[in-house]
């Protein structure tokens, strides 16, 4: 199987070629033959020609690994407008009015990779932080604004919490209007109930003397 992935592999030449799917594909063999980094970045330049070969050669320092060398070469060989297109939906990524905060970090997550795996470092950690914050539902994005929370981790912890205390507050609020509700019911009932025995009572008294 690790030889037939080898010989699948085809050579890359230009940004013409898939530079992801030849990355996916490196990878593959990467774990079928159970290449350390010193294989791996043997291998590699073999499987590079022409415009990606010379690339690889004017490079003043050589990754080291093959996470290294996927972040130089998605920068240089990736298509510009589809990273431009996976980077403008992802910041203007919107959490829903009614949408949970998990929802809406797995949908920003997703996005976030799918551009990390094209260029690792396209936005900045401050950035991250920002667009996340920006992206959450007025109610939510009002209470972890003035936190200022440090990194991520801390603004999506506030954003559940602030979203259970506000999921908490509905849920008091309509339990009260339900209650209010059930008391005015019960008073118009008494009301009701008030109205037939005085009625019912006014009859027997005319129509039956004995009562």
């Amino acid at each position: 199987m690790a030889f037939a992935l080898i010989a699948k592999l085809g050579k890359f030449t230009s940004k013409e070629d898939n530079a992801q799917a030849w990355i996916n594909d490196i990878a593959k063999a990467i774990t079928a033959n159970n290449w350390d980094d010193t294989r791996t970045m043997q291998v590699i330049p073999y499987f590079l020609k022409n415009i990606a070969d010379s690339w690889y050669h004017s490079l003043a320092q050589k990754p080291q690994n093959f996470n290294a060398f996927k972040t130089e070469f998605l920068r240089y060989f990736s298509d510009n407008n589809s990273i431009n297109c996976l980077a403008s939906t992802f910041t203007t990524l919107k959490q829903g009015d009614t949408e949970a905060v998990t929802t809406y970090l797995g949908c920003f997550h997703r996005n976030l990779c799918q551009i990390q795996a094209i260029q690792a470092n396209y936005f900045t950690a401050p950035q991250i932080l920002n667009q996340f914050i920006r992206g959450l539902c007025s109610s939510i994005l009002q209470q972890v604004h003035p936190m200022h929370p440090v990194d991520l981790l801390t603004a999506v912890t506030y954003a559940r919490d602030f979203e259970t205390a506000e999921l908490e507050a509905n849920h008091a609020q309509a339990v009260n209007l339900v209650m209010n509700r059930l008391s005015d019911l019960d008073s118009k009932l008494k009301q009701f109930s008030d109205s037939i025995n005085q009625k019912l009572e006014g009859y027997l008294a005319d129509n039956c003397p004995i009562y």
